[in-house]
């Protein structure tokens, strides 16, 4: 007996050790050739993974326990498999054959695969269980559009399917769009109202941004491409490689994050048809696509009164509206009076709905007295940075500088770091620079419309800056577009905003511009010349982790072009986080 249970166990072994080798070569050996090229792409997707761990809904506890058992027969729960590159070129040639796209598999695509088969495999296992929450409804718009079934991937890549996701660059929503992108297809975006985290707006909206992309370039990579680096940079590529409009023959001209992004499109692609392959399980969250249903409110309605009446829990009730930032859903005057709850609380919603907007806690009265505050001084003025109303209560708009915390801000605003966070529908008590926070104070606090700055603060005493106040708009004049130029460098330029250059000229769609072309703009260039010569000293950007030349310019209205010449930056050479970058003028 003790020779057959030795064979046993040598025979499970000599299994084991067969799964490792067979299945191991290709990681070990992982290519270092352009990896640093598209770094800051794979540091990027490792980010939105981990962002579902810290995300509240996200946690552990709001999903079904995995199985222990294994995804593939055969395997012991916790292997991962790991495979040759002969493997995966063959299950991508498979999917090839079955999509429009033209996927390939090389060493950039091995290592996103990587990313989301082994490193963060649990992030992965999350993620298939909400694509069964957010699929449906992606492939419901995007075959209304006439785009291929498989871009919903693309919302992995971009949020892993996190409704409530913001870059650093801020875009926002599942399928990450900028603010000015998203005003161009009907996001609205207000004290109330964010439409980039609603998943059902901002995937028409997505559909619709993509078949546009389609149609300028006739290949879905260059729209993937135009996606994620604008349509600027692709153009820019396509004319450096000589008018190739192919993704492969242009990406040594792209910003290094837009490398890496058709890659872990391929990847995703790859990994949510053999997830099984590389033993990973779905975990569900509580709620899937068909547990849902949709309601008209109209009346303001907070997420109190329903929590205190029916019992659905705040946590599922922010989960399933992220569009609501206030936990306040405005009633008639504003579209975006719906209400998506739990299905088995519809019937229960419908039988005491006046029963639902009569009712009135005291948290509840708190809230409509926020809303009534916050309407009072939206109409009051066109930009309420800070407003005073019969109480003695004060709203402000803080912009996060570098360093700052909620107690930082809380302590000079005074009031306490939970109001903050319940002001703002706040996830998490993680801040970013240039997030905008809404802040309620008494008017003792801080006088006049300010910033607080952590650069000015010393041993608990700060200095307030004035906030800059928007610049009063001149006469129409005529721009002529230079070479290198964006709509975002020229609003820059003459303290326009996007929309506004956009309504002047009868822009829209992807908002291309072209050298020599004339662009009306409110100014004149004399004036901006005579704005741009009065500056004595050039501003400078400390590159972080993450960001691209793209972004930076993007964040202080220049072009990737100015970038470029100011700094004496070469085609090829990536920026590195501690260095410094001129990002205006002398």
């Amino acid at each position: 007996m003790k020779i057959r249970f030795l064979y046993r166990v040598c025979t499970v072994l000599v299994s084991m050790l067969f799964f490792h080798n067979a299945m191991h070569p290709g990681f070990a050996r992982e290519s270092k050739g352009r990896d640093g090229d598209y770094s800051a792409a794979k540091s990027s997707v490792a980010e939105i993974l981990d962002s579902l761990v810290y995300a509240t809904y996200f946690k552990d506890e709001y999903f079904s326990t995995s199985s222990k058992m294994p995804a593939k027969p055969g395997f012991p729960s916790h292997f991962v498999p790991q495979y040759s590159d002969s493997v995966y070129a063959a299950r991508i040639a498979a999917l090839d054959r079955k999509t429009p796209f033209d996927l390939v598999f090389n060493e950039h695509v091995r290592g996103f695969i990587r990313v989301y088969a082994v490193d963060k495999r649990n992030s992965t296992a999350k993620i298939l269980g909400l694509s069964k929450v957010y699929f449906p409804l992606f492939e419901e718009h995007l075959d209304r559009y006439n785009v291929p079934i498989e871009m919903k991937y693309l919302a992995i890549v971009e949020s892993a399917l996190n409704p409530t996701a913001v870059s650093r660059a801020g875009a926002k929503g599942l399928w990450q769009f900028m603010y000015g992108t998203g005003k161009m297809y009907g996001l609205e975006s207000s004290s109330f109202v964010e439409d980039r985290y609603d998943p059902y707006k901002a995937t028409l909206a997505a559909s619709r941004h993509l078949r546009d992309l389609y149609k300028i370039y006739g290949d879905w990579f260059l729209a993937l491409a135009a996606y994620n680096s604008g349509p600027g940079n692709v153009n820019k590529a396509i004319r450096r490689a000589g008018g190739v409009k192919d993704y492969w023959a242009i990406w040594d001209y792209l910003p290094a994050e837009t490398r890496g992004y058709v890659p872990a499109f391929i990847a995703v692609n790859y990994i949510m048809n053999y997830y099984k392959e590389h033993n990973i399980v779905p975990v569900e969250p509580g709620y899937l696509y068909h547990d849902i249903d949709t309601l008209r409110v109209s009346k303001m309605l907070s997420f109190e009164q329903i929590n205190e009446t029916i019992g659905v829990s705040m946590q599922d009730l922010q989960f399933l509206n992220p569009q609501y930032k206030l936990g306040i859903i405005p009633g008639n005057d504003y579209s975006s009076n719906v209400l998506r709850l739990p299905r088995r609380h519809i019937g229960q919603f419908q039988r005491r709905e006046q029963e639902i907007y009569a009712y009135k806690s005291k948290s509840v009265l708190e809230r409509e007295q926020l809303l009534a505050r916050v309407q009072s001084f939206e109409s009051s003025s066109p930009v309420p940075v800070t407003q005073f109303d019969g109480t003695k209560s004060v709203r402000k708009v803080h912009y996060v500088r570098k360093g700052q915390d909620l107690a930082m801000i809380a302590r000079y605003y005074r009031c306490e770091p939970s109001e903050i966070v319940r002001w703002n529908n706040l996830r998490n008590t993680t801040l970013s620079p240039g997030q905008q926070l809404v802040v309620f104070a008494g008017d003792d606090a801080i006088s006049g419309s300010a910033v607080l700055s952590s650069a000015d603060t010393s041993e608990g005493e700060s200095r307030i800056k004035t906030a800059p106040q928007p610049a009063k708009k001149d006469r129409l004049g005529q721009h002529t577009v230079q070479r290198g130029e964006t709509i975002t460098s020229i609003a820059g330029a003459y303290g326009m905003s996007i929309d506004e250059i956009a309504e002047l000229n009868g822009l829209s769609g992807n908002m291309s511009i072209r050298p020599g072309q004339k662009i009306t703009v409110s100014g004149s260039e004399k004036k901006v010349a005579k704005n741009k010569s009065s500056s004595a000293t050039a501003r400078f950007h400390k590159v972080r982790k993450g960001d691209t030349l793209f972004s930076i310019a993007d964040r202080y209205g220049v072009s990737v072009g100015q970038l470029t010449e100011w700094n004496g930056l070469v085609r090829k050479k990536a920026i590195q986080p501690g260095q410094k970058l001129r990002v205006a003028s002398r």
